[in-house]
């Protein structure tokens, strides 16, 4: 008999445990950072210096940092 696994990380399983009413969660649910790497993106050079952090992710880190 074969079985199928499906293969879940250490983050999929945490992020289960984090409640539907979490601030952080619902942030994430309704809100679309899309847009901010578009709108630096002639901010950063293409062609010179190491590649920058995504700012999408700059931006969820300064949240995170605010809330905690």
């Amino acid at each position: 008999m074969l079985t199928q696994h499906s293969q879940v990380s250490f983050y999929t399983e945490l992020y289960t445990r984090i409640p539907e009413d979490n601030t952080l969660r619902i942030i994430q649910d309704h809100l679309d950072f899309s847009f901010i790497n578009n709108l630096l993106k002639n901010s950063y050079s293409l062609y010179y210096g190491r590649p920058s952090k995504e700012p999408e992710m700059m931006v969820k880190l300064l949240i995170l940092k605010k809330f905690y």
